[in-house]
């Protein structure tokens, strides 16, 4: 009752400043098309011009989105066909460093009021993103994906292509847990079963997945057929087996910080005293920058929140000891990349259930997200923790 009343009032008071935002209409549209002009100009992008990363304005509207709604005023633009660009992913490293790249006054109200002081990732609204992301189609991920389904950072240290890069980072995550034939592995956020299956064909490990998308799930419970898998459809929160190994992909982002003590906790008591926990996610760099990002928000993952180091430091504190901090963000923006060119190869054979707004939106996402690793605003991190500190010292892996 109190989560609905205080909901109520925030969007009241969220729409009052939409209703300023409004105002800057009250500007003359030369002084917004001149201001948006020079921060683009700025950061070394120009209005129809030649370089790959300059843009071709469509529809006049463009400067006064941007002008009002910063970040989610592009992407919108961007949906709405209002501006084209022949290197979106040049174009966006730049938008990244820039002071374009800003957050509404109504967003960073919303953003400080519903998650500082809401959980927006209770059991309930974590379907939310399932539903709207993880479940919209295999057919779309099977298409853009790597043969193996992995659907988070490849690492491309000796890597020529995608499939060797998430191999590749399989293997690194089996060797980072140092594991050994028979120990039992619980996989969080298991995804369609990839490292499941990969661990235990491999590892001859005996593995546990738990998972909340039914799409995700009924896949990768055929994918791990005949293997000492099994698939869980079951909340990280009620998990209570205990297991040698642990291991999270790409599935922190999903958790909030209303939940990071639990999920500390979940992954403390389901692991052995002698245990090895990794963590793989995506972090941020600075504990100024929004943690949420409001096109994405809005469009590609509900309520996502993304971590800032302290956050991670703060919530495992009595819990584990961290052993290993490895970075390898610059890596994600060649697997987006890697990622955009398997869609676009496969929309031919898409177009007719997705549509072109939705090419449009995916190919955004995909070319912006690689532009913010690229320009480095955003890392990966693969953290390795144990308990009490492993006897006779961890040895790191790369």
């Amino acid at each position: 009752m109190f989560s609905e009343i205080f909901l109520f009032f925030t969007n009241l008071f969220v729409k009052f400043c939409k209703v300023i935002e409004s105002s800057f209409s009250a500007f003359s549209p030369d002084f917004v098309k001149r201001t948006v002009i020079s921060v683009l100009e700025k950061n070394g992008i120009g209005i129809n011009g030649d370089k790959p990363s300059d843009i071709k304005v469509k529809d006049e509207r463009f400067y006064k989105r941007v002008f009002a709604y910063g970040a989610l005023g592009l992407g919108e633009a961007y949906m709405d066909g209002w501006w084209e660009c022949d290197k979106l992913d040049e174009f966006g490293s730049r938008v990244f460093a820039s002071s374009l790249f800003r957050y509404s006054l109504s967003f960073k109200l919303y953003h400080f009021l519903s998650f500082k002081l809401l959980n927006l990732q209770t059991k309930f609204k974590a379907t939310e993103v399932t539903e709207k992301h993880y479940n919209i189609g295999n057919d779309l991920f099977q298409a853009f994906l790597d043969p193996t389904l992995n659907y988070s950072c490849g690492y491309w240290r000796n890597a020529s292509d995608l499939n060797q890069a998430q191999i590749d980072k399989m293997d690194l995550i089996a060797r980072k847990l140092k594991l050994e034939p028979g120990m039992r592995v619980l996989d969080i956020g298991c995804g369609w079963g990839s490292l499941c299956k990969y661990l235990a064909e491999k590892y001859k490990v005996s593995v546990v997945g738990c998972n909340i998308s039914t799409e995700q799930i009924k896949f990768a419970r055929e994918h791990c057929k005949d293997l000492d898998v099994e698939i869980r459809e079951i909340d990280y929160r009620d998990l209570n087996d205990k297991f040698d190994r642990i291991v999270s992909v790409g599935m922190f982002e999903h958790v909030g910080e209303k939940n990071y003590s639990a999920y500390f906790q979940v992954a403390n008591r389901c692991l052995t005293d002698d245990g090895i926990f990794l963590l793989h996610t995506i972090g941020v760099n600075h504990p100024d920058q929004p943690l949420v990002d409001p096109w994405a928000d809005k469009y590609i993952f509900p309520n996502g929140v993304l971590p800032y180091y302290r956050n991670i430091t703060k919530y495992t504190e009595g819990l584990f000891i961290i052993e290993d901090w490895h970075n390898f963000g610059y890596d994600y923006s060649l697997t987006l990349l890697a990622w955009y060119e398997n869609f676009e190869k496969a929309w031919p054979t898409l177009r007719a259930k997705y549509g072109d707004d939705f090419y449009r939106m995916w190919k955004y996402y995909l070319l912006m997200a690689s532009s913010g690793f690229r320009s480095r605003r955003f890392n990966l991190w693969q953290i390795v923790f144990s308990k009490h500190g492993l006897q006779g010292g961890y040895r790191s892996e790369r």
